[in-house]
């Protein structure tokens, strides 16, 4: 991959805390570009790769979209005719089946996409980002283009690649995100991270609260919003929750 470092070009869209994260990895293996409508974060971002404009960043050969869920079919709309034909788009949401039909939908046919979701973040990789795991859903791409990414993710960043539908994804992050974010949260209203004395079971479960906290409000509500699975889940949730809280009930 050295050999052709300088001809892959690679643009990220999206410098707020994934993005920067993220970027600060590929960065490592290739020249990157940045963009973000917060002009502030230029500063921090000419440490791993070049702050650049919207338009020019939508002329790169892999476009990496890292920006919040909310605002992802917007910006589709809004500028997917600036894309350079022949590039490919790449998500980085946690929610899949409506990413995929915003792509179908927005995208020209001469530009390609392929959904992902990178199953960790500036928490969970913290220490080491290799053996961590990445999602590929290869949309509509040229097997060339898809197999850079495939390699770039395991063969450089030493990520395991799993593949499958938007479908099965969004089921599985249904429990995954949506159910362990809800818990987090409320264990973190109770004030189980104040607690001054644990056993270890319990702090087990301050840890998930350490790792959701650190995500906005806005994120997890997203989880909600666009999953289709997890209005589902949450009843299920509420409905064990009962059940549970019925058999204390009757013990009184």
């Amino acid at each position: 991959m050295a050999a052709n470092l300088h001809s892959i070009e690679i643009s990220i869209i999206g410098a707020g805390r994934f993005g920067y994260f993220w970027g600060r990895h590929l960065s490592k293996n290739y020249p990157l570009s940045f963009y973000d409508i917060n002009q502030e974060r230029q500063k921090e971002i000419q440490k791993i790769g070049q702050w650049e404009s919207l338009e020019d960043c939508l002329k790169k050969k892999y476009i990496f979209l890292t920006i919040p869920i909310r605002q992802l079919k917007g910006f589709l709309k809004k500028h997917a005719g600036r894309i350079e034909p022949g590039s490919t788009v790449i998500d980085c949401a946690s929610v899949k089946v409506p990413v995929m039909r915003w792509f179908r939908k927005y995208l020209p046919p001469n530009i390609y996409y392929v959904a992902s979701h990178p199953l960790f973040g500036p928490d969970s990789a913290k220490i080491k980002l290799g053996g961590q795991t990445i999602v590929l859903m290869p949309g509509k791409v040229p097997y060339h283009q898809y197999q850079f990414l495939v390699d770039l993710f395991t063969k450089s960043l030493e990520l395991q690649v799993f593949n499958m539908t938007a479908e099965e994804h969004d089921k599985l992050m249904a429990y995954n995100l949506n159910l362990v974010h809800y818990l987090g949260r409320v264990l973190d209203d109770l004030g189980i991270p104040r607690v001054s004395l644990m056993m270890s079971s319990l702090a087990k479960l301050n840890e998930i609260v350490s790792v959701v906290m650190n995500d906005t409000t806005e994120l997890f509500l997203d989880f909600y919003q666009f999953n289709p699975y997890a209005k589902k889940i949450h009843k299920q949730w509420l409905k064990s929750f009962d059940k549970i809280n019925h058999q204390i009930s009757k013990n009184k």
